[in-house]
């Protein structure tokens, strides 16, 4: 530090940079430009929303696609089930008039 400055090893001075996870401030380098510390970049990561499926769950679809459903809303909520559990069910949407246990779409 000098004269209340930062003085890198890069030939930046006195940049800072706030960290994307915890919020604190600190001095800006090449290998740190978004996050203060190693750590602070992991939890990052780790927060994130997930981009993968769990390999539990996998096998559950596999098992879905086995499977016979009456109506396209208990395949939804099954598959949110298995995808989402965390959300809330999907309403059932319904259209036009049912008779007799079969969808008949209105053309109005």
């Amino acid at each position: 530090m000098i004269n209340g400055t930062f003085l890198l090893i890069n030939g930046w001075e006195g940049v800072m940079g706030t960290c994307s996870y915890c919020g604190s401030r600190f001095p800006l380098t090449r290998s740190t430009r978004k996050y203060c510390t190693p750590r602070c970049k992991t939890n990052a990561c780790l927060d994130r929303n997930p981009s993968r499926i769990r390999a539990a769950d996998v096998r559950e679809l596999y098992t879905l696609l086995e499977e016979d459903f009456s109506t396209v809303d208990t395949l939804r909520e099954r598959l949110r089930r298995i995808i989402a559990p965390e959300r809330p069910p999907i309403p059932q949407v319904t259209f036009g008039e049912e008779q007799d246990g079969v969808y008949v779409p209105k053309m109005d």
